[in-house]
């Protein structure tokens, strides 16, 4: 007895703290036709009190129809009173032929619900006019061998997730190991990179020194090329009047040679021929 108290008690703890969804079952459906205006509930044939349920609205158009007011109602037996659960409306709204309108409708149960959910359904529109209402989930108490199936599949899926809890927490220490080293192997690098960007700003610095110097140095062999190309211009044009003042000299020295080898021997000739006619 003990035992099904605290199973009991766990099903009721488990159940209001995750508000599970009803696993029960199977989905039904209800069709209903206004004129030109058709459309399908579906809804969980069974669920639980305190638990989340769905209903799928589907609207389809017969014709091009104008919804002017679409309203669905749902309501359960809570405690001893009729209670509405949830309210959804259309209001205005065009639907062209052969298209289809769809809601999902999320209820959530209260704690002290039994018995089948009512659901009413009006609709008005530019076509005519409808109402339908019928039953829809059933609502009952979990009972001890559902609630112990829970309990089992509960202590199935915490060990599935215990061994993924396991695997995932060696996993996050050898991750947890990778990082400590890929930190120190940053740290390392940090460093590294500290030392080469100062001798990076260093050599840098000397870079642009040394491009001043260059520059300078490029100005002043520029400038001296100039001076020494205008130099060696200059001396080219001094060598040539020296090599025409040398072969002038020469020539005039030659020719002075050369005449001064000559003249005696034109003075005595003429010297020669005077003296006959002096006799």
């Amino acid at each position: 007895m003990r035992r099904k108290i605290v199973i009991l008690m766990f099903g009721m703890t488990l159940l209001s703290s995750l508000g599970s969804v009803a696993k029960a079952s199977q989905f039904s459906s209800v069709s209903f036709t206004y004129g030109y205006l058709g459309g399908s509930l579906e809804f969980y044939e069974e669920a639980y009190p305190t638990s989340t349920i769905r209903y799928n609205l589907t609207i389809v158009a017969y014709l091009d129809v104008t919804i002017y007011n679409l309203t669905l109602r749902i309501s359960g037996l809570v405690g001893e009173k009729w209670q509405t659960l949830h309210t959804e409306q259309i209001i205005l709204h065009s639907l062209k032929q052969g298209k289809n309108l769809t809601r999902q409708i999320i209820v959530t149960l209260p704690q002290n619900t039994s018995e089948r959910l009512y659901c009413v359904i009006e609709a008005s529109t530019d076509k005519g006019f409808g109402k339908t209402a019928f039953y829809s989930t059933h609502v009952r108490t979990i009972t001890y061998e559902e609630l112990l199936n829970l309990y089992n599949e509960f202590l199935v899926n915490y060990s599935t997730l215990q061994a993924d809890y396991n695997q995932l927490l060696t996993d996050h220490d050898a991750l947890n190991l990778t990082y400590s080293s890929l930190v120190a192997e940053h740290s390392l690098m940090q460093t590294n990179y500290n030392v080469l960007n100062s001798s990076y700003e260093f050599l840098t610095a000397s870079y642009n020194a040394l491009t001043l110097n260059y520059d300078s140095l490029q100005e002043d062999h520029t400038y001296i090329k100039t001076k020494y190309d205008a130099s060696v211009g200059e001396l080219n044009i001094f060598r040539t009047l020296m090599y025409i003042f040398a072969v002038t000299t020469v020539i005039f020295v030659a020719t002075t040679v050369y005449f001064r080898k000559k003249a005696p021997y034109l003075v005595l000739r003429k010297e020669t021929s005077i003296k006959p006619d002096e006799e």
